[in-house]
């Protein structure tokens, strides 16, 4: 590893054991270094710091105080978000994943941004607390900050007065390029607390027999040599099958989540990564979401490279490679090609997430293709197919991805190319991929 300096702290590389001893103490006492109205910002996912958590939701509630919260991916089960606690907690969040559910208690809110702007925004917030999860410190006292650690940003903690760092000692540690970008020095922490909970595992979600078909059409659309980003999910393992399938070969990584089917086309050779222009030979990302066997495949390993949201986001860094095909879901597309991926009408259900960014990376890239993939129709609670292909949005429904952005939209029925058409040429390429039962229905809308 090149080497760093710290860039905050009191200690130095040199002495960092006798630093990291002065640090250590229990979550109660780290949990004193909160203030009554501190911003406090925190690493979410399964980088989620749980005993801090507890402790800080049992000291808030002894003095009466209260917090404003910004993270990402708070799991349902935090303390600090039980519905007893939301008059101490405010909590501010740019994508919804279970926490959706926490909306109603009324301290939950949804802060609209592109997932490479995390940073910026919780830096906007002006934290006097972080809190963070590490995996232990290597043989210099560097710590590891992913899995989940990349959207809080490095100028982030730097502008904190105080970090707290649980070191858990099943957090894999990660390759990032000899920066100290998602490392973090034992002397730059104000406080370490040790910890030995297993980080929530994802397993692999199994594919549908839609999810294959889609798959099946997206393959079609990749070359040989193509560098891909790819979601999560069931659609997106069964894209990595349908590739592996198709006999793909020497395919890329430049993705915002490295999940087990990178995992499992990197095992079989078909991502090798030996044409990409941008850090050839390496599988790029940002988060790593998946179970044991993922993150023991990835721990240390020379053949991936994490970085912060922020750099693997930008699309001007996406669009350094050529023939990228960047994957990415919806919930419901209108027949002039608007799309919505995180809203159910007025109701946030996810996020912005990093699509926008993905499809203008990929298209900024050397005859590079952007695929908006989803299933065709849905079957409600009640039993009743409803279609994905709309004539308008759902009343409220948040457009994600503009019309003038998209270029091929797939569903399980086929492939429209939208780029470039009227509005008229593309709702007859959208309703020629719409479940056959809406067919004539959405004729009777199609645009002028």
């Amino acid at each position: 590893m090149t080497e760093l300096t710290p860039t905050r702290g009191r200690g130095s590389c040199g002495d960092w054991r006798r630093d990291y001893e002065a640090r250590r103490m229990t979550a109660a006492k780290a949990a004193e270094l909160v203030r009554d109205g501190d911003t406090v910002v925190s690493t979410g996912g399964a980088n989620w710091p749980y005993a801090v958590d507890e402790a800080l939701a049992q000291r808030l509630r002894s003095i009466g105080g209260h917090i404003e919260l910004n993270s990402l991916f708070a799991p349902t089960d935090t303390a600090l978000l039980r519905p007893e606690n939301r008059d101490l907690v405010e909590y501010n969040v740019n994508f919804f994943a279970g926490d959706r559910t926490l909306v109603p208690q009324g301290n939950v809110h949804f802060v609209p941004t592109h997932l490479s702007q995390t940073g910026a925004w919780m830096a906007s917030r002006h934290p006097r607390v972080a809190v963070i999860v590490c995996a232990p410190p290597d043989e210099n006292g560097w710590m590891s900050r992913t899995l989940w650690g990349s959207h809080l940003h490095r100028t982030v903690l730097e502008q904190c007065e105080t970090v707290i760092v649980e070191v858990n000692s099943h957090m894999p540690a990660m390759v990032s390029e000899g920066e100290r970008h998602l490392l973090f020095h034992v002397s730059e922490a104000d406080a370490i607390v040790e910890t030995d909970r297993m980080p929530a595992e994802n397993v692999p979600v199994p594919a549908t027999e839609a999810d294959r078909l889609v798959a099946g059409h997206i393959a079609e659309l990749v070359p040989d040599g193509a560098c891909m980003q790819f979601g999560l999910g069931g659609l997106a393992n069964a894209v990595g099958e349908c590739l592996a399938y198709a006999g793909k070969k020497d395919l890329g990584v430049h993705t915002e989540v490295l999940t087990s089917c990178v995992m499992e086309l990197m095992q079989k050779g078909i991502v090798n990564n030996s044409r990409k222009k941008l850090l050839p030979g390496r599988s790029v990302g940002a988060f790593l979401v998946g179970d044991r066997k993922l993150w023991d495949f990835a721990h240390h390993n020379p053949d991936f490279t994490f970085k912060e949201i922020d750099w693997v986001n930008n699309p001007l860094h996406i669009a350094q490679n050529d023939h990228v095909v960047s994957v990415n879901n919806a919930m419901e597309v209108d027949l002039t090609g608007q799309v919505n991926a995180e809203s159910v009408g007025p109701r946030q259900y996810s996020g912005t997430g990093g699509q926008l960014e993905w499809v203008i990376g990929a298209q900024w890239s050397y005859e590079g293709k952007s695929i908006i993939a989803l299933r065709s129709s849905y079957v409600d609670k009640a039993g009743v197919r409803h279609s994905k292909i709309k004539p308008f949005l759902t009343p409220g429904g948040v457009v994600t991805t503009p019309r003038t952005f998209v270029q091929y939209v797939v569903t399980e029925y086929g492939v429209a190319d939208l780029r470039f058409k009227s509005c008229r040429e593309r709702g007859k390429a959208l309703i020629a991929i719409a479940h056959p039962d809406f067919r004539k229905e959405l004729e009777r809308d199609l645009p002028l």
